[in-house]
C-alpha cells in the first residue's frame, strides 16, 4: 500500500507499509554530498602533500603535517570511491524522465571517468606507500591524479544540476562545452575497449614495479 505523506516543511513524502520512504532525488542528494565533501578534502591534501615535498621543512611545513595530510587524502578518496557508485546510481534513478536526454549520457560518462580516476589515486597510494611522495614525478602524478578526478566529478555534478534545474556551474564559463548531445558507440565497440581496458590493467598490475625505492 502506498501513500502520500507530508513531513517537515510541507513536503511530501513515500509512505509504504506505515514507513515514510525518501525519494530517490533526495537520496542521490544526500549520496552527491558525500562524495563531493571528500574529494575536495582528498584533491586539497594530495595537492598540499606535493607541496610540502616541494618546500622547504620549516615549522609550518613539517612531517606531522605531512602525514595528515597524507592520511587525510587517502581516507577522503577511499570514502569518495565507496559512495560514489551510489551517487552514479540513485542519480540515473532521479532523472528516469531524461533517460533518453544526450545530458544524462554525459553525466555517465564523466561519472565512470571520475570513478576510474578515484581508483586509481587509491590503488596508487596503497600500494605504493608513503614512499609515492618522495619520488617527485609520481607525487605530480598522484596529485594530478586528484585533480582530474575532481574535475570530472565537477562536470558531471553540473550536468545533474542542468537536469535538474536547468541551470549549472558550468553557465560561469566563458565558453560553453559541448554536453547537449552524444555520440554513442555501438555495441561491439564498446566491448572491445571493454577489453583493451582489463588488458591494460592486468598489464600494468602483472610488469610495473610494486615498490618505490628510494636513494638518500
Amino acid at each position: 500500500m502506498e501513500s502520500r505523506n507530508r513531513g517537515m516543511g510541507g513536503r511530501p513524502g513515500i509512505q509504504r507499509g506505515g514507513r515514510v520512504m525518501v525519494s530517490s532525488a533526495t537520496l542521490h542528494t544526500s549520496m552527491a554530498e558525500v562524495v563531493v565533501g571528500s574529494m575536495v578534502l582528498a584533491t586539497i591534501c594530495a595537492v598540499g602533500c606535493l607541496a610540502s615535498r616541494a618546500l622547504a621543512p620549516s615549522k609550518i611545513n613539517n612531517e606531522s603535517l605531512f602525514i595528515t595530510m597524507d592520511r587525510a587524502s587517502l581516507a577522503g578518496s577511499f570514502l569518495a570511491l565507496v559512495f560514489l557508485p551510489i551517487a552514479i546510481m540513485t542519480g540515473n534513478l532521479a532523472a528516469e524522465s531524461h533517460s533518453s536526454s544526450a545530458l544524462l549520457y554525459n553525466k555517465f560518462v564523466y561519472s565512470g571517468l571520475a570513478l576510474g580516476f578515484w581508483a586509481a589515486f587509491v590503488i596508487g597510494r596503497i600500494r605504493l606507500g608513503e614512499a609515492l611522495w618522495e619520488a617527485r614525478q609520481l607525487a605530480i602524478l598522484q596529485s594530478a591524479t586528484a585533480c582530474m578526478a575532481f574535475l570530472m566529478t565537477t562536470i558531471s555534478a553540473s550536468i545533474g544540476g542542468k537536469l535538474s534545474r536547468g541551470e549549472s556551474l558550468l553557465d560561469l564559463l566563458p565558453f560553453s562545452l559541448p554536453l547537449d548531445s552524444a555520440s554513442i558507440l555501438p555495441l561491439w565497440a564498446s566491448s572491445t575497449l571493454l577489453l583493451l581496458g582489463i588488458i591494460s590493467t592486468t598489464v600494468v598490475f602483472r610488469l610495473t614495479l610494486l615498490r618505490v625505492h628510494i636513494t638518500d
